[in-house]
């Protein structure tokens, strides 16, 4: 809920993509691990992500098997990329 992505690329093989993904204000994206990693880049607004927040203009980096659930307070728009598909943990 409040949660909204855009497919930019995907591919079936692999696993591999890269969206845009908006936060409303107050919404959270359910937990998960990346298997692969993940990037990404705020685009607008502020993330809240692992206790740390990130504004506009900042790129971050989540390695291999990672795990977080990320959430704006204020709302915000994010670029990732995916090297493979990610796995829900709640």
């Amino acid at each position: 809920e409040g949660v909204e992505w855009k497919k930019l690329r995907f591919d079936a093989a692999t696993g591999q993509s890269a969206v845009l993904i908006r936060f409303e204000p107050g919404a959270a994206y359910g937990a998960h691990r990346h298997p692969g990693g993940e990037e990404y880049l705020v685009l607008e607004g502020e993330l809240e992500d692992g206790g740390k927040r990130y504004g506009k203009g900042t790129y971050v980096y989540h390695p291999p098997g990672s795990a977080h659930r990320p959430l704006s307070p204020s709302g915000c728009l994010i670029y990732v990329t995916l090297p493979e598909a990610i796995g829900a943990l709640d």
